[in-house]
């Protein structure tokens, strides 16, 4: 089913998107990004950032190592939740208003929410472990409770922030990736091999990655939304594939994790060395051969079917986002494309694709 590779590594292609050092503390280089109340991190702001950012009075800055930079609570504990997002939406304001960074390009975005921040401390139980870059608290959700990331519904006690502005304070961001792909079946009843995988080209006029190829489909997961909703929206929007259609046939995978940084990511049109942690769910969607993807909103310029061995050679050609190539990857570990017998760096690129996230994970 597959290519050979000639004895090339897929390492290099996951460590594109994992690419913030394992042995560096974030410490020694970024400020904390604190909520008033709540002693953990949620995110970290380059020096540069901080001296950049036309901060507000809901803002109280130390340049003490640790240093930090503290959202207030204007309520006083009433809504700290809803007092946060004011604070941080006024400043992004201002930001978009003065043109104060490239990121964000003057230009409004959907809220995504603050994943480190509880919504329900009485549905959670907390354990911390360490590794070598930092300590990270896991906030566990009781059975009873349901998160964000892949619930269905959403709560007024979430922290919110533009998802252009995200990066800026390098908060834990999370989207949702779907492949689809076609089999060969020579009967009805034959299960078939993959014999092709759906691949889009990004369009030339994007902001990030233009011109690259992707996942089929792939959307960030804003405030109040799952990542199955997400995934049947971008799927018509991006694909042209009827909401029926998907939410029928699409499968949920699971999840990747990695820690990115912005200066090594090639091409990159924004501001350098922003930390991006990002979780990814994952979804694959065997489609019937007269189905075809087609552009619908001009984020995507083409789609084309692709062989999987046209597909490692592209991965293996860095012609993929980085976020989308991790999803590839994934996708061909789980297939039996690329396996312990023919990829000698098996382990460590399964290390880069679930990696521990450098601060807590809040579900509630």
């Amino acid at each position: 089913m597959g290519r050979s590779t000639m004895g090339k590594s897929y390492l290099p292609i996951v460590q594109n998107a994992d690419n913030f050092p394992y042995d560096r503390d974030p410490l020694e280089t970024y400020y904390q990004l604190i909520l008033a109340g709540d002693p953990q991190p949620h995110g970290y702001l380059r020096p540069e950032t901080v001296a950049a950012m036309p901060w507000t009075a809901s803002f109280a800055l130390s340049h003490e190592h640790p240093r930090t930079v503290t959202v207030l609570d204007a309520s006083h504990g009433a809504d700290s939740p809803a007092a946060f997002t004011r604070a941080f939406q006024e400043l992004v304001d201002i930001c978009i208003a003065r043109d104060t960074f490239r990121l964000i390009a003057k230009r409004h975005s959907e809220p995504f929410t603050i994943l480190s921040y509880p919504t329900n401390t009485s549905n959670t139980t907390t354990s911390t472990t360490t590794n070598s870059s930092a300590a990270t608290t896991i906030v566990a959700t009781s059975p009873g409770g349901m998160g964000m990331g892949a619930g269905a519904g959403g709560s007024a006690s979430v922290v919110t922030m533009e998802r252009f502005a995200a990066p800026l304070f390098g908060i834990l961001l999370q989207g949702a990736h779907m492949i689809a792909y076609v089999r060969s079946r020579a009967t009805e009843d034959d299960c078939g091999v993959i014999s092709g995988l759906w691949i889009p080209r990004r369009a030339k006029h994007l902001f990030s990655s233009p011109n690259m190829l992707d996942a089929t489909v792939a959307g960030g997961i804003a405030s109040f939304t799952s990542a199955l909703d997400t995934i049947i929206k971008e799927a018509g929007e991006e694909a042209s594939l009827p909401p029926e259609l998907v939410r029928t046939r699409v499968r949920s995978t699971g999840l990747l994790t990695y820690v990115s940084s912005t200066d090594a990511i090639h091409g990159w049109p924004g501001e350098s060395g922003l930390l991006c942690p990002g979780i990814v769910y994952t979804y694959e969607m065997e489609l019937p051969e007269d189905v075809i993807p087609k552009p619908h909103d001009g984020e995507v310029g083409s789609y084309s079917l692709m062989s999987v061995g046209d597909v490692q050679a592209a991965l293996l050609n860095n012609e993929f986002k980085p976020d989308a190539a991790v999803v590839v990857v994934d996708f061909l570990i789980r297939h039996g494309v690329i396996t312990a017998e023919n990829e000698r760096n098996f382990i460590q690129i399964n290390e880069h694709i679930h990696r521990r996230l450098p601060f807590r994970v809040a579900t509630g």
